[in-house]
């Protein structure tokens, strides 16, 4: 089986896991009720560059993954080159052409469930195609091999140090933020059930495998 090939097949599914993912994300953020702890830092960096939510995405995307790579030796695949360079034009995409402003309580409860509902099975579908993780939760697993700590305590370390530097730049924490905090993990691993994938056994593909392939080939 040649693996590039094989993986060439699953963008699409990728493609709209990002686009899921990106709707969702423009849905919570349109809401005004907060967003999840790495939205309300990029939207607080957003808020103090006056660069859009999309564009800040992308410019910290790279910075996380440069990071990752170059300090902590992590190993990268498609999906974590593309989650860098398409999800902050996607956002910007959407945020443009969606116009709709919520006007009363009721209205931005709806956007930001809705949203919190498409953008978990954003995630769940794009990492269900196992071409590699976000920059994002590369450097949490980079760091869980540098330092040894347990993902289950780094996770909460990484959000609420990034959320915290989110609100003190201005971006909005609210009941949205704690919703997220509390149901977005139970509803991708809903989401994985559907889409069949288990990540405790499923490994998510590296640029790495393609070359250890070739040479094995050769």
């Amino acid at each position: 089986m040649n693996l590039l090939k094989d993986d060439l097949k699953r963008i699409p599914f990728l493609l709209i896991g990002f686009t899921f993912l990106s709707l969702g994300i423009v849905l919570t953020k349109r809401a005004d009720l907060g967003m999840n702890a790495w939205g309300v830092f990029h939207q607080g960096l957003s808020v103090k560059t006056g660069l859009s939510f999309g564009i800040i995405t992308i410019l910290f995307g790279l910075i996380v993954l440069g990071f990752s790579v170059y300090i902590l030796k992590t190993k990268i695949g498609i999906g974590t080159v593309l989650n860098v360079l398409v999800i902050g034009f996607i956002i910007d995409g959407i945020d443009y052409l969606f116009t709709f402003i919520p006007n009363t309580i009721l209205e931005q409860y709806i956007l930001l469930l809705g949203g919190l509902v498409i953008m978990t099975f954003g995630r769940a579908l794009y990492i269900s195609t196992g071409l590699g993780e976000g920059p994002r939760d590369g450097l949490m697993i980079g760091l869980h091999l540098v330092f040894n700590i347990e993902i289950k305590y780094l996770k909460p370390i990484i959000e609420f140090t990034v959320l915290l530097f989110g609100y003190l730049l201005g971006g909005i924490v609210g009941i949205g933020t704690l919703v997220m905090i509390i149901v977005s993990g139970y509803l991708v691993q809903i989401y994985f059930k559907i889409l069949n994938y288990d990540p405790k056994t499923s490994r998510q593909r590296r640029f790495i495998d393609y070359y250890n392939q070739r040479k094995n080939d050769v």
